[in-house]
């Protein structure tokens, strides 16, 4: 079976690492799978791609340049009548071009939902023609898939409908390759009594973030006694502002930028506590192979990353997304207890379960 993900192009975030991972996976099992890049000719996973071929038709559409349209639509047409299955990567762009690539051609095709598109449409207010164009495209595919059941729940509020009957949830999964911990292994950061609690967090400097939170849980921390120090690893636009603002707060020293990593692990394995800021997320990745190194993690309530802790969720999630709250759950973690409950938890997330799911849902 051949199956084509349509995405912007192949750049570091979620949306691109699950492409790879998922395509990877697939092709491990017999699948023929093709990532088709429309945006941009970026690919920062070319080392971790090995059978999965990649296409990139950017520079035969330019979205800004009308009179390349039907030229990119053409080729996108192409890449669809040889291939059984559409999947469209993320919205907008690759939204677009699956649904109208494949037109009158009686192909399968499948919507990737990474987020909760009504929070997201809530922060960022999108633009009416693109949130008409989506919508109308998500309410006429039959299939949809999800990596969280919020993410899913998310999108029937945006359209104001019932979730379909063609509507699954396949969750987000531990990658293999990441050097992630077995489920017996311990907590691998090991930390003296002097030394300040080593928090992490991984992702966009930016607005949805909040990263305002992190100079108020270290702040915090401080008025309980606790020293604490925050390793960013990441970029983005509020990165100048977040410099000056923890100058000007005294907590500079306690700030490292780490700047944006290929790979995370070994920063997770340096770590204490995972904090996540987000506003609002669908199934993060980094929340998943923080679990499998039994890393605690604290987060606020952003939509689909209290699934990850099934019962046990007001052990890593407050309510209330201020300092003071994130600070108290960190002072309160019995650390011991907690990883050993995340390493457990692992295996609900493991590559090889969702991806059977992937190959059944496929054939």
């Amino acid at each position: 079976m051949k199956v084509a993900i349509f995405l912007r192009d192949l750049g570091l975030g979620g949306v691109e690492r699950c492409a790879v991972l998922v395509g990877e996976g697939l092709v491990a099992r017999g699948f023929d799978v093709t990532l088709v890049l429309l945006g941009g000719n970026r690919n920062l996973w070319a080392s971790r791609i090995h059978g999965v071929k990649v296409v990139d038709l950017s520079g035969e559409w330019r979205p800004l340049k009308p009179l390349t349209w039907l030229r990119g639509w053409r080729a996108a047409r192409r890449i669809a009548i040889d291939h059984d299955v559409v999947i469209a990567g993320t919205f907008l762009l690759p939204l677009y071009m699956a649904y109208a690539a494949t037109r009158g051609l009686g192909k399968r095709v499948l919507a990737w939902v990474h987020g909760p598109m009504y929070e997201l449409d809530d922060f960022a207010r999108m633009n009416p023609v693109h949130r008409f164009a989506c919508q109308y495209i998500y309410r006429r595919l039959g299939e949809l898939v999800f990596v969280s059941l919020h993410a899913r729940d998310s999108l029937a509020r945006w359209l104001r409908q019932e979730p379909g009957k063609g509507w699954q949830v396949l969750p987000n999964f531990i990658d293999d390759d990441a050097g992630a911990a077995s489920p017996a292994a311990a907590p691998v950061a090991v930390r003296g009594s002097g030394d300040p609690l080593r928090l992490l967090f991984v992702g966009r400097i930016a607005v949805e973030k909040q990263p305002q939170l992190w100079l108020d849980t270290l702040a915090a921390l401080a008025a309980k006694g606790v020293a604490a120090a925050l390793t960013i690893v990441g970029d983005g636009p509020l990165e100048g502002w977040l410099r000056a603002e923890a100058g000007a707060r005294g907590l500079g020293d306690r700030l490292t930028f780490a700047g944006r990593q290929d790979h995370v692990t070994p920063y997770l394995h340096d770590a204490d506590v995972l904090l996540l800021t987000s506003s609002f997320e669908g199934c993060p990745l980094v929340v998943l192979e923080a679990m499998a190194l039994g890393l605690p993690v604290v987060s606020t309530n952003a939509g689909g990353v209290y699934e990850l802790f099934g019962e046990r969720r007001c052990d890593f999630v407050v309510e209330e997304a201020s300092g003071e709250a994130l600070a108290a759950l960190i002072v309160a973690l019995d650390r011991p207890v907690l990883s050993a409950f995340l390493l457990a938890r692992a295996r609900h997330y493991a590559a090889a379960a969702t991806l059977e799911q992937w190959a059944a849902l496929l054939r």
